[in-house]
């Protein structure tokens, strides 16, 4: 299965859960059943470090009435994880038993779609359940929000692509929503945003192979907020307590290069930084990450540091709050960045389209670019996995998020 975590959201904005979203790998969709699909889905809580990779945080994850009746889900009692299960799955007397049973047990459940049926059981007060922003009228919408919320339950607002999408159901009384991974920010760090577009820029002149020089060293010198960020990690994570102490001793102990490599952790950090959303740090180096495997298998790869470069600048149009089309009215780009911002017409911007596509869990077209960059889905779905797992140790984000 080709599987993603894709972020829910509370009302500040702040990454709260995350919801597993799954698709067969094989070409033939409809070969398998509803509930074949789902216990597939299923298994990837023990084949992959889903709870692990979201740091603390409840993994949504769908289920069908069967998996549910059949005890599949008995295995999973020490996950945390929520179970999603179709609403009016309810409606079947022996499903509705099955769920009491399991919730009595410390199963966790969700809910996926407005209870037109039977009344709900009264043991799943205070679950979340999901309604899609997109699919009903803003009239019905707020509506059933408010019959939800009566109830006692916590409505999770999905579609939720875009800024004016967000202020609206906050409006109506959501509390969580999910959507699009990239809704830009209204609150921005002014000077993150400076010192993001001078580092972007100098990533970018070194990003054909071409070796640093004296000007790469002026640059780390003059930076305060990532020197200081820069040596603290090296003391902590590479060198331990005879790390570098000076910007010129790190130059001289651990080289150019190696440094210039340790500044995409960095600059993803100070990116989100702009945005005012930490999860934008891991997206980016993420898909820096992504970009940097994945491009090996390209006709004619391009330079390692272009590629992680790539993968930074598919989030710059979030981080500063600006049209993809005007970034370069912000920040130099060369013409390989330039079509990576907007038209992604050569091969590190069809790349960068795939990477992006699996982020967001868009499976269709995820796999008509891979047919067309010749990539086979699995070896995405591996760069991902892989690349959240790096992301996560440079940027250090194991530890359990804030309430």
């Amino acid at each position: 299965m080709l599987a993603a975590l894709l972020p829910i959201r509370d009302h500040r904005d702040k990454v709260v859960a995350y919801e597993l979203t799954a698709y067969p790998v094989s070409e033939s969709v409809g070969a398998a059943s509803n509930d074949d699909e789902a216990r597939q889905t299923l298994e990837l809580l023990s084949t992959l470090p889903l709870p692990r990779l979201a740091s603390g945080r409840p993994v949504h994850v769908p289920v069908t009435p069967g998996l549910v009746r059949d005890g599949a889900l008995a295995r999973f009692a020490s996950v945390d994880a929520v179970f999603v299960l179709a609403t009016q799955a309810l409606d079947d007397h022996t499903t509705s038993r099955a769920v009491e049973r399991l919730i009595a047990r410390g199963f966790h459940f969700g809910l996926d779609g407005f209870p037109e049926g039977n009344p709900l059981p009264p043991t799943l007060t205070g679950v979340t359940i999901a309604l899609d922003a997109a699919r009903v009228a803003p009239l019905a919408f707020a509506s059933r929000i408010q019959m939800l919320l009566h109830s006692g339950l916590k409505p999770i607002a999905r579609s939720v692509d875009d800024r004016a999408t967000r202020e609206r159901v906050l409006g109506v009384g959501v509390k969580l929503y999910s959507g699009r991974i990239l809704p830009r920010s209204t609150t921005r760090d002014a000077e993150a945003e400076s010192g993001a577009k001078r580092a972007v820029t100098m990533l970018g002149a070194f990003s054909d192979g071409r070796p640093p020089d004296n000007s790469f060293d002026a640059f780390v010198r003059n930076e305060t907020r990532l020197s200081t960020e820069l040596l603290r990690v090296m003391r902590s994570a590479t060198m331990g307590v005879r790390g570098p102490r000076t910007i010129d001793h790190a130059l001289t102990v651990l080289g150019r290069d190696a440094i210039l490599d340790r500044l995409t952790a960095l600059v993803a950090r100070l990116v989100s930084e702009c945005a005012g959303d930490p999860e934008l740090a891991l997206i980016a180096l993420r898909r820096a990450r992504m970009c940097e495997r994945l491009a090996s298998a390209l006709e004619r790869p391009p330079h390692p540091r272009l590629r992680r470069l790539a993968g930074l600048v598919s989030v710059l149009d979030a981080a500063f709050g600006v049209p993809a089309t005007s970034l370069s009215s912000h920040v130099a780009l060369s013409p390989v960045l330039a079509d990576v911002a907007v038209e992604r017409l050569q091969p590190l911007g069809q790349l960068v389209d795939i990477v992006e596509a699996y982020d967001n869990g868009w499976w269709p077209d995820m796999r008509a670019r891979c047919r067309v960059a010749g990539i086979a889905p699995t070896l995405v779905r591996e760069a991902y996995f892989d690349a959240w797992r790096d992301a996560r140790e440079e940027l250090g984000t194991s530890r359990t998020p804030e309430a």
